[in-house]
């Protein structure tokens, strides 16, 4: 139960205009124009008993309209009754009422801060500071930082807790330094708000500087009664003391625990079980395994060895059919004259249509034979981007036991250029293709008709040559690994060469590097995208890549952290005369 009223500071406005500031210490504060009114407003819109502030017994601060002509307002939603906290505004006719006062740090508000330190003898117990960052309700970093350490907020590196200049105002703050057994920070950001936890109550920022506990007009004590939770626009910081536990003084035998040493026993037996395993595992089999494009190889070579087996089967048919005919034409003329006579016969355009084919087959089957080699440099270049669809080998033949194992092959089944997602769907501005198949050949996602078609086709460089976009050294720190994020950046690049090419038509000398960073958040949206360094001195490019980066969306960083990256795009047009 609440023993002592709080003291209540209301300050009146007349819109942005100050009027005066009167301080309260009773339970019940009437406001209207009445004479008997302890707050009397001179204002034509207010009626004469117009609401009353009651403080409860347990500290709780209430108001209450009582059926006013014109209303009452609370952080600008009328109401008929609502509960007041430090900070909120009361609008009454056209007066507006700022409230400050202690609140008890009783439920949920107590919820907010840290727990205070538990007691203990503070003689021998060590003292640290106890933080967290969050970013609305999500933790997304926690430090225990011991006396006489500093900490620092920013987008700079080495900063204890990554936080967009945009929202602090700077690339860095040294925000917190310790002073003794105790620490200060500082409060003196305009962009800051908050407030604190001082021996149960709740007092808000404003109202620490008026009691000047602000130091300096700028520092904050944080000790063993005072606790902190201060914000940057949607990030919050949390900041109070706590003690070092201090390790109980006990034998070893004490601190052997057998049920964790029996998961460590259990945990090493099934590893070495494993280990065996894998040893007696084939080594083809592991290879499969390792590369899921293995099989699809295996399957090519064996097509080549089908074709091979049907030629030297066509060849022996084509010698048998070849001696019959000419033992069939050695008996008579009168055959050969036969035959001559009636070049309409069936036999002939039939003999040569199947030789034809016969050969062109053949011819086939050694050209792909002696490129075996060239085959498999490819389906290793090319990656997952081959997956998938329509980058089939039907091009062997459209019967037989070459076409059935082609078309039973996956990702490799189909015919070349069609619909679907995964293979080549052609190599113009339109081409389809999956999420990883080569940027060069897929659609440029994310643009028009026209401006696709502009990519494509109407670009005219000097000398023939060609744009390119290549990658220089890249800085990823966070909880993304480098890989994923190069990865989910290839998918992009047909946007960073769309803005590279829309300048190179008008300068086709035009060639340099751009650097851009941006903080991948833990939604995995992008923000804070910026220019770092860049020598292709083109405004219009550099503003186009800013603008495409910031439409992106990565996968979620491990453990909701933030990730910072670095990407340098090396621009240049290579090829031509």
């Amino acid at each position: 139960m609440q023993t002592q009223t709080p003291t209540i500071r209301i300050t009146l406005f007349e819109g942005e205009k100050l009027v005066r500031e009167e301080v309260f210490t009773q339970k019940t504060i009437r406001v209207g124009k009445a004479g008997q009114a302890h707050l009397r407003l001179n204002d034509p819109n207010v009626s004469r008993q117009h609401c009353v502030i009651e403080i409860g017994d347990s500290g709780e601060v209430r108001l209450t309209d009582l059926e006013s002509t014109n209303g009452t307002l609370v952080n600008g939603v009328k109401v008929s009754q609502a509960v007041l906290r430090p900070g909120d505004e009361v609008q009454i006719g056209d007066t507006k009422l700022r409230l400050d006062f202690e609140q008890a740090a009783e439920g949920a508000a107590a919820d907010a801060f840290f727990a205070p330190p538990s007691a203990q003898d503070q003689s021998t117990a060590k003292v640290g500071l106890e933080t967290a960052l969050l970013w609305g309700e999500k933790v997304l970093q926690a430090k225990y930082f011991p006396e006489g350490t500093s900490l620092s907020i920013g987008s700079e590196p080495g900063v204890d807790f990554f936080i967009p200049p945009d929202v602090i105002g700077a690339d860095r703050i040294e925000f917190i330094k310790p002073d003794g057994h105790q620490f200060l920070v500082d409060v003196s950001s305009p962009k800051i708000e908050g407030d604190f936890l001082v021996e149960g109550k709740i007092v808000r920022l404003p109202e620490m500087q008026r009691r000047e506990q602000i130091e300096q007009g700028k520092w904050a004590r944080i000790d063993l009664k005072t606790r902190a939770r201060l914000k940057f626009g949607d990030f919050t910081i949390l900041l109070g003391l706590t003690h070092l536990p201090q390790a109980p003084k006990t034998s070893w035998w004490k601190k052997f625990n057998m049920r964790e040493h029996m998961y460590l026993i259990l945990s090493l037996i099934l590893h070495l079980l494993f280990l065996i395993m894998v040893t007696l595992v084939p080594e083809e089999q592991l290879k499969a395994v390792r590369d899921p494009y293995e099989k699809h190889t295996q399957a090519l070579k064996k097509i080549q060895v089908a074709m091979l087996e049907r030629k030297v089967e066509e060849d022996k048919k084509k010698a048998e059919e070849a001696k019959k005919l000419a033992d069939a034409q050695k008996p008579s003329t009168e055959l050969a004259v036969h035959v001559e006579d009636k070049p309409t016969s069936k036999l002939v355009p039939e003999d040569l249509t199947e030789k034809n084919k016969k050969i062109a087959d053949t011819a086939l089957t050694r050209v792909m034979g002696n490129q075996q080699d060239l085959l498999n440099q490819v389906l290793d270049a090319a990656g997952p981007g081959l997956g998938g669809g329509m980058m089939g080998i039907r091009v062997i033949g459209d019967r037989g036991l070459d076409a059935e194992l082609a078309l039973g092959l996956d990702a490799f089944g189909g015919t070349l250029g069609g619909g679907g997602g995964g293979g080549f769907r052609g190599t113009g501005a339109w081409g389809g293709g999956g999420e990883f198949g080569p940027a060069d050949l897929r659609g440029i996602s994310g643009l028009s008709k026209s401006d696709a078609e502009g990519a494509a086709s109407k670009i005219k460089f000097k000398g023939g040559g060609e744009p390119v976009v290549y990658v220089g050294a890249t800085d990823v720190s966070g909880e993304l690994d480098k890989e994923t994020v190069r990865r989910y950046i290839q998918t992009k690049m047909d946007q960073v060469r769309w803005c590279y090419q829309q300048e190179v038509q008008k300068n086709p000398d035009l060639a340099g590097q751009v650097k851009i960073e941006w903080i991948i958040l833990p939604t995995g949206k992008v923000t804070a995208v910026r220019v770092g360094v860049s020598s292709l001195s083109n405004l219009a490019v550099e503003q186009c890549l800013v603008s495409r980066v910031a439409t992106w969306q990565f996968p979620s960083p491990k453990g909701g952290g933030t990730v910072k990256v670095s990407y340098p795009f090396i621009f240049r047009v290579t090829g031509g005369k």
